[in-house]
């Protein structure tokens, strides 16, 4: 079975280095692409789903904004299982004031300095608290293209999916202070899984992925 892997934003594999997947499966990454000038989710997701094989069987999982994008992949190539990891299945409503502040203080010229800049804020809103953490999430906000950044950010933003897509298994940390647990509702809670819990608690997270990749087609 093919599973495609879509990291968080602006991320790559480095995220899931961590995991011990069954070697039943055959592990592929989604690599990020350029968005176009005032591109649609819907839109990005159809061209990134052109790195799929869909002649076969497959799977999707997702991190973060990976996950909203699984999600919408899923509309357009049919996978057997979303798996969601740290994110969430449906739209969080903001209001429409939200929604044009987040675009107002993009605008500003300082924003991708700030937001691509790793420091004590952003070690404790990603849960990294430990020097290996730190220093993978300084690399990744290192590597992220700005521009990617800002329009990721508008569209997750904006983002009103109002149902789950069909096979969709979402796991979810206590501790995430990103995607806070209380505006989601996952299928199974990581006590303590901070948004980095992909790494930070990669044994616990590879063993059920493991149970739910390698048993999608076995009854429950």
């Amino acid at each position: 079975m093919n599973v495609y892997f879509i990291s968080g934003l602006g991320a790559d594999e480095r995220v899931f280095a961590k995991l011990k997947l069954d070697p039943r499966l055959n592990v592929k990454y989604i690599k990020w692409v350029r968005p176009l000038k005032k591109e649609s989710l819907q839109h990005y997701a159809a061209r990134l789903s052109k790195q799929i094989d869909t002649s076969q069987p497959f799977q999707l999982v997702g991190l973060s904004f990976g996950g909203v994008v699984a999600s919408e992949i899923a509309d357009i190539a049919c996978p057997e299982q979303v798996t969601l990891i740290s994110s969430m299945s449906t739209g969080v409503p903001l209001s429409k004031f939200y929604q044009v502040m987040i675009r107002f203080l993009l605008m500003s010229p300082l924003s991708v300095p700030l937001l691509k800049s790793a420091n004590r804020i952003t070690y404790n809103y990603f849960g990294a608290d430990t020097p290996e953490l730190k220093k993978l999430l300084k690399k990744i906000l290192h590597d992220t293209d700005g521009k990617f950044l800002k329009w990721a950010l508008v569209r997750m933003s904006g983002w009103d999916r109002k149902d789950r897509v069909e096979n969709l298994f979402h796991i979810h940390g206590t501790a995430d202070k990103l995607i806070p647990i209380l505006i989601v509702k996952p299928d199974i809670i990581i006590e303590g899984g901070g948004h980095l819990m992909v790494y930070a608690q990669a044994d616990q997270i590879s063993k059920i992925l493991n149970h739910r990749l390698t048993t999608i087609h076995s009854p429950e």
